[in-house]
């Protein structure tokens, strides 16, 4: 090939490189024009979940636009401080906790937070570790979150669009589920979207401990896991002897030896009862949920427990204890027996 025809062929190939980078570079403009402009209208797929953003005295525009864009809001934190400098965002900005939901167009986001009626005060509830259904709802209505009778009906017959709760109608159906934290509620809100909070906590929290997959490797069955959890959760004080006390139910199970566990007999009372009544009295009550006087585990959770409980029944220690009892000494330890003999000693020196 000659000198002038390979110069005309470098010449060509620097235009085709040039032309397809000049393609490339319009082409990827326009994806990112056309994503802007899909953010400013609100064209994303909504999941129609609450997002709660709150204002307080002295937070700045800027401030709210991190807050949407770590909320998945918005996707152009830059694009849309310019809209909102437009609209004079900064110096009309309302006090308070708002509602906004992906999906929202930039000007309906900016209507929620100039718009003071779009205020809804909100109470922050924290739910220790081990109450029950009842005891979560009464908090609920004390701090003047929604009704108990309109709880115990969305309760029993609600869907909440997770296959592994129990059907609706079943007794104590959502025993176990209701994840202890710290929630924050609207006052207005409605008893559905609230004990649906809970649920979705459970589900977020189930998910990144990977308690599916330790399930589904265990080979146990989850309900009967998160049973036992409820029991470990009420036992146990320190999150390091969880998995030594569920081998200890564990090993009763397996030799059909009663669990004699005072958290579901404990289930069975409320507050008053427990004041009123002995320990033989409440041992004598004749129900399933009495391990006292009833083999294997009660018919449903007895609490609400926490991911390290649960993580605890899907995978216990491998001991050869069948009993424990506290040391009574203010750190919540337990010491643990393998015999009835050793038991009885056990109890004779730390709770005697």
């Amino acid at each position: 090939m000659g000198k002038k025809k390979r110069k005309k062929m470098i010449k060509k190939i620097v235009k085709l490189v040039f032309c397809l980078i000049l393609i490339g570079a319009i082409a990827t403009g326009a994806f990112y024009l056309i994503d802007i402009m899909n953010d400013i209208r609100g064209d994303e797929i909504s999941t129609d979940e609450e997002i709660l953003i709150t204002i307080e005295k002295g937070d700045t525009a800027t401030k709210l636009v991190q807050s949407l864009k770590d909320a998945g809001v918005i996707k152009y934190t830059t694009v849309f401080k310019l809209m909102a400098r437009l609209e004079s965002l900064e110096t009309r900005l309302q006090v308070g906790t708002f509602t906004v939901s992906s999906g929202m167009s930039y000007d309906e986001i900016f209507n929620v937070f100039k718009t003071t009626q779009n205020y809804r005060k909100t109470v922050k509830i924290t739910f220790i570790e081990g109450k029950g259904v009842g005891e979560i709802i009464d908090l609920l209505v004390e701090n003047g979150v929604g009704s108990k009778d309109r709880y115990e009906q969305v309760i029993k017959g609600w869907d909440f669009g997770y296959d592994y709760l129990p059907e609706a109608g079943t007794e104590n159906r959502l025993e176990g589920f209701l994840y202890p934290d710290t929630y924050e509620f609207f006052l207005d809100e409605s008893e559905e979207s609230v004990i649906k909070r809970f649920l979705d906590n459970f589900d977020k929290k189930a998910k990144a401990s990977e308690i599916f997959t330790l399930l589904e490797n265990s080979g146990r069955d989850f309900y009967k896991v998160m049973i036992l959890a409820s029991i470990i959760e009420e036992e146990s004080q320190v999150d390091a002897e969880k998995a030594r006390i569920a081998s200890v139910f564990y090993n009763r199970l397996e030799i059909n030896m009663k669990l004699q566990s005072d958290a579901t007999v404990n289930y069975l009372l409320d507050v008053e009862d427990r004041r009123g009544s002995s320990t033989a009295e409440s041992l004598a009550i004749d129900s399933p949920y009495n391990t006292y006087k009833y083999y294997g585990l009660p018919p449903t959770p007895v609490s609400n427990p926490t991911i390290s409980s649960i993580i605890a029944a899907i995978n216990p220690e491998e001991t050869t204890y069948y009993y424990f009892c506290s040391k009574n000494d203010g750190t919540g330890v337990h010491v643990f027996a393998e015999t009835l003999e050793e038991h009885e000693k056990n109890v004779n020196e730390y709770l005697r």
